[in-house]
């Protein structure tokens, strides 16, 4: 057996035989709350890795590392100052902060205190379409005091990993999907960015992360939308900040399954289940509701407004072709996805039919897009930036095919490449693109439009969060216009989504002004 030796974040020791005092000390080593152990058939070996902060409890000599602590940042926000404070205590922490908030400079601030006191590299997860805003805000924020290294492909971030140094790096999630990346555990801290995207359950990249990111000491998950009483997004954030054994602790202990068949927190279990999590999360709506200064009292609420908009006679004939007696908007849940999803086709002025086998495209007159066009048109003309939101991709070009000429309109789409996506997404920044068009999917998370004073949805689906993080690119803290928002709705053909999302809407504002009350209280009673 080697000695214990320490590389950057890990205490390493090799078995090649398993004499007494090796077997004594595998067994000390299995029994640490982490530990790894790796076989080499090709030498019959053993690697056994630990945290180094554990390689003391193996018998090591390891002396500690005095590190000078550095002091918070001085553009932080008082209620950002203590949402770190707290993440730095617990070392392991989510920042569930609502859009505008400030998440980034959150999350960069603790970024630069985990590699003063580890000494070790740490890594951002954040969107692809985000990195860039990312690096530009830093260098706002810190000058070249705290440099960001942009990692492209899978390869570059494991090289990267290990190598020793003390760094901060950047890249986006996708880099998970080819596998458990085990470099990940040199890292002295990791931020995941828009973390939300943990609670799609069983995903590939989820539970690649999570088994990945096990062992990491400092760990930050931050995202805008927790919803209240969704258990998987609960779940998935304790188990990637490694708060639970198994996902299904925290359901069994505090949920309980009602009328509807959603799981909800049980009312006798509410107070115990909001203090175990005030223990490693935070939930912030608005900073004067927990004492701070009230920085959203000057932002200008949003101008919605809606729209009814007639059906024309090809559109009624074929949505009673798709849903016979079903309805329309007198539908309710017994419309299948694959229904209203061509209700919501038909809305825009098309039909996909891909009975062929490849998927063809039947165009249906709409007043929609006429509609959507004039809209745009009108904003534009008023000197605004106008955003349009779509579902599908034919969706956005017949809704350039009807803007006036003169207006200078770009679409996103997932079929260009990332530089020609960051260009376009460049100039409406800059003001030089009048009109921007995109799926929620691609725009919807992280990015801010605050130069951007209007949108129309042209297209919505029954995410409510989708619509509310659509809306606050441009809506929140920093925005100085009030924000106009348009959506048109063909009741009979939309009419089910839309009230879905409405419905979501009502009870997301309930759900959250409780959820941030429990908090309240609970890191009241703490001493937070």
């Amino acid at each position: 057996m080697s000695a214990i030796r320490i590389e950057g974040q890990l205490a390493v020791a090799t078995f090649d035989r398993f004499d007494l005092v090796s077997y004594e000390l595998f067994l000390r080593a299995k029994g640490l709350p982490e530990s790894r152990v790796a076989y080499d058939w090709r030498t019959d070996r053993y690697t056994l890795t630990t945290p180094a902060r554990f390689a003391d409890q193996l018998g090591a000599n390891v002396a500690a590392i005095e590190r000078e602590p550095i002091d918070l940042a001085t553009h932080l926000f008082d209620y950002q100052r203590w949402i770190v404070e707290m993440a730095l205590r617990a070392k392991r922490f989510a920042a569930w902060c609502d859009t505008g908030l400030g998440k980034t400079a959150i999350e960069l601030e603790y970024a630069r205190h985990v590699l003063a006191a580890t000494g070790a590299k740490v890594l951002i997860l954040t969107p692809l379409q985000v990195i860039p805003q990312m690096i530009e805000m830093a260098t706002a924020f810190y000058g070249e005091r705290l440099p960001i290294i942009r990692l492209e492909t899978r390869d570059a971030l494991i090289a990267w990993l290990t190598d020793p140094g003390c760094e901060l790096g950047i890249t986006n999630d996708d880099k998970f999907i080819a596998g458990v990346m085990p470099e990940l555990r040199h890292l002295g801290g990791l931020v995941y960015d828009e973390s939300s995207r943990l609670k799609t359950g069983g995903g590939v990249i989820k539970w690649n992360l999570i088994k990945s990111a096990r062992g990491i000491e400092y760990k930050l998950s931050a995202t805008a939308t927790p919803a209240p009483n969704d258990t998987m997004e609960y779940a998935s954030q304790a188990s990637f900040l490694e708060k639970l054994r198994t996902e299904g602790e925290i359901l069994w202990t505090y949920f309980v399954r009602d009328k509807t068949g959603n799981w909800r927190v049980k009312p006798h279990a509410r107070e115990a289940f909001y203090r175990f999590m005030a223990t490693w999360s935070v939930y912030v709506r608005d900073p004067s509701r927990f004492g701070f200064a009230d920085i959203l009292a000057t932002l200008p609420p949003p101008d919605v407004r809606e729209y009814d908009v007639p059906i024309t006679d090809a559109q009624r004939d074929l949505m009673y072709g798709f849903i016979g007696a079903k309805g329309g908007m007198f539908a309710d849940d017994r419309l299948t996805l694959t229904e209203r999803s061509k209700l919501s086709q038909l809305a825009k002025g098309f039909l996909y039919d891909s009975s062929t086998g490849t998927r063809q495209v039947a165009r249906i007159p709409s007043e929609k897009p006429a509609v959507v066009a004039r809209l745009v048109a009108e904003d534009v003309a008023d000197g605004r930036q106008v955003l349009v939101w779509t579902v599908f991709d034919e969706e956005g070009d017949i809704v350039v095919e009807h803007l006036p000429e003169g207006i200078d309109a770009a679409t996103l789409s997932g079929a260009q490449t990332e530089t020609q996506r960051a260009e376009i997404i460049a100039r409406f920044k800059s003001g030089e693109l009048r009109v921007l068009i995109s799926k929620a999917q691609l725009l919807g998370y992280g990015l801010n439009f605050q130069n951007c004073r209007s949108m129309v949805f042209s297209g919505f689906d029954d995410s409510f969060e989708r619509m509310y993080q659509a809306v606050r690119r441009a809506y929140r803290y920093g925005q100085t216009e009030t924000v106009r928002v348009h959506i048109p709705v063909i009741p009979e053909l939309e009419g089910t989504v839309f009230g879905n999302v409405r419905r979501k809407q009502a009870l997301f504002d309930a759900d959250t002004a409780l959820q941030e009350r429990f908090y309240r209280e609970a890191l009241r009673e703490a001493g937070a």
